[in-house]
């Protein structure tokens, strides 16, 4: 049965350096297929101490949105891992072209070889029979995507950090689960973040099954996420849940089989159930 995994659900630099939340990235699997999402700072070591522990020898591959330090921190280590120090060649790492070339790639050369593939984002790739679309974001000064992953449990869609467009919600047509950064409660013009008000927008759009909102700013923070997705939840009529440090969403929540009721906190006690 596949998951996804919140390891972490720290948004924006404050949070990330004082750690109101753990950093770490989103660990998914699908079909039996396992991918590790934005591996930030903490993540290797939040994957050990999960409950049970999360094998990073396991991975297919690594996804990097985009390369900033949030997202892109335990790469490195991450691929070591995966890969058994490097003596067992395997896996694929799917990054933007600035996270590997350029003046500040983040992704280390000397690690590279410990692959099997690295690709680009730049049409659909396949791993592992899930098929994984792209979707460009506006983001800064870096290349960052969205990602939309279809398999046989489903359409899941990971709208990640990105600077508001009335078009985005079209890229995510037909997920089942709808996974949301939203760093900040309300808009401001001048952060490429979405905020919960836009969130909102694009949810209502999608119609998903199932809305995850992570990637939590301290504006988030302080207003109560679970809270705040409750009241989403209630004004859309679609059911929206706040994802918290260690949070299993397993394929059934959002397959239909058993649906959250709207604003419902699906938690594993910190740790998850995995």
């Amino acid at each position: 049965m596949g998951y996804v995994k919140f390891l972490g659900t720290a948004g924006a630099r404050f949070v990330v350096a004082r750690q109101l939340r753990f950093s770490a990235g989103t660990w998914i699997e699908l079909a039996g297929t396992q991918l590790l999402l934005d591996p930030g700072p903490g993540t290797l070591l939040r994957a050990r101490r999960s409950r049970p522990p999360l094998d990073p020898a396991k991975l297919a591959a690594i996804l990097l949105s985009h390369k900033h330090l949030d997202h892109s921190t335990d790469v490195n280590i991450m691929v070591e891992a995966m890969t058994d120090g490097g003596y067992k060649r395997r896996g694929a790492l799917l990054a933007p072209t600035d996270a590997l070339a350029g003046d500040d790639p983040v992704v280390l050369r000397y690690v590279r070889p410990f692959l099997d593939r690295i690709e680009t984002w730049n049409g659909e790739h396949e791993i592992c029979g899930v098929r994984i679309r792209p979707v460009p974001h506006a983001h800064g000064t870096v290349e960052a995507y969205g990602l939309v992953l279809d398999s046989a449990e489903g359409r899941v869609g990971f709208v990640t950090d990105c600077r508001f467009d009335s078009g985005l919600a079209a890229h995510y047509a037909g997920c089942h689960l709808l996974v949301l950064n939203v760093v900040m409660k309300d808009w401001k013009p001048e952060i490429d973040h979405l905020s919960l008000p836009q969130a909102g927008e694009i949810i209502a759009a999608v119609k998903p099954n199932l809305a995850v909102l992570t990637h939590f700013g301290t504006t988030m923070l302080r207003a109560n996420p679970r809270l705040l997705a409750a009241g989403l939840a209630e004004s859309l009529g679609i059911p929206v849940i706040a994802a918290s440090d260690g949070l299993t969403v397993e394929a059934a929540e959002w397959g239909g089989s058993r649906l959250p009721a709207a604003g419902e906190q699906v938690d594993n006690g910190g740790g998850g159930g995995r």
